[in-house]
């Protein structure tokens, strides 16, 4: 019999997470025996926790708000684009006490944008927000050669260090990054909108651009079984196409699970129809 390997998820709140049920879905496809579990944490015993889990036997964890950029600290290796976000979704023990940080939040939202036809190459996008989940994507955004990215932050000077130090790591198109306070000080059509702020689980309504292109769409990095506040607000603002981030979060998790495991990426479009039937 293989012995259980150990998996989890460290956020806060984490109680809402499907990550259990989705790396559940993917152990059962490959029969690996896996036992994944949420871990609640706070910033000041995040660190200690993450520790105790890996003396523990764990092999790997996910980590999410508000715990990325801790978890990029405390990594004794970075993937590349670990590096470019400064931030990191996944852990990984590698031996020796060694724990490899890597982010596959931009490769998973990516995917999940091709999936559902959004367009992303020579279109102007707003992300709201300059967190770690902004930072995991925004490398991959670049990627794609959008137009313009406008980076939407309450905290400007917390916006402006972001583009700088993806400048000064040399991502790709970086200069392409517009920081504003609000996007109500945006004054051109915009094809694509991304919230990578926690607005939708905290009931608080964005302020959106005040013009939308034609086949405008938008994207919540929340995921609800219901449609987001963000979605709702979109919607309302005569946006066709909308999404929340479940799918994001499947392929991201499928791109983690692989790091984890070995072998062939988890087959996502089951676990998505699973879990949408389930809902």
């Amino acid at each position: 019999m293989k012995p259980v390997i150990h998996l989890g998820v460290f956020g806060n709140p984490i109680e809402h997470s499907l990550s259990p049920r989705i790396h559940s879905l993917f152990a059962k496809a490959q029969q690996h025996p896996v036992e994944y579990r949420r871990y609640l944490s706070t910033p000041g015993r995040f660190s200690r926790n993450i520790a105790q889990f890996f003396r523990s036997g764990g092999k790997g964890v996910n980590v999410t708000l508000p715990f990325k950029q801790q978890a990029a600290e405390f990594a004794t290796e970075l993937t590349k684009r670990a590096q470019e976000a400064g931030a990191v979704n996944t852990l990984v023990a590698t031996g020796n006490g060694q724990l490899l940080g890597d982010n596959t939040d931009g490769e998973g939202l990516i995917k999940d944008l091709k999936e559902k036809g959004f367009k992303v190459s020579e279109r102007s996008l707003v992300v709201f927000g300059s967190g770690g989940s902004a930072r995991g994507i925004l490398p991959l955004l670049l990627q794609q050669q959008p137009r313009r990215i406008y980076l939407v932050n309450r905290t400007v000077d917390k916006a402006l260090m972001l583009k700088s130090q993806l400048e000064n790591l040399g991502v790709l198109a970086a200069d392409r990054i517009q920081v504003l306070a609000s996007a109500l000080e945006i004054n051109e059509p915009i094809d694509l909108m991304v919230n990578a702020t926690s607005s939708s689980l905290m009931g608080q309504r964005l302020a959106l651009p005040p013009q939308l292109a034609e086949g405008a769409s938008g994207y919540d990095l929340m995921y609800s079984d219901e449609p987001t506040l963000f979605m709702q607000q979109l919607s309302q603002a005569g946006c066709e196409n909308v999404s929340d981030g479940l799918g994001m979060l499947v392929e991201q998790a499928a791109s983690s699970y692989q790091l984890w495991m070995g072998g062939e990426r988890p087959d996502t479009a089951f676990v998505m129809a699973h879990l949408r039937d389930r809902s």
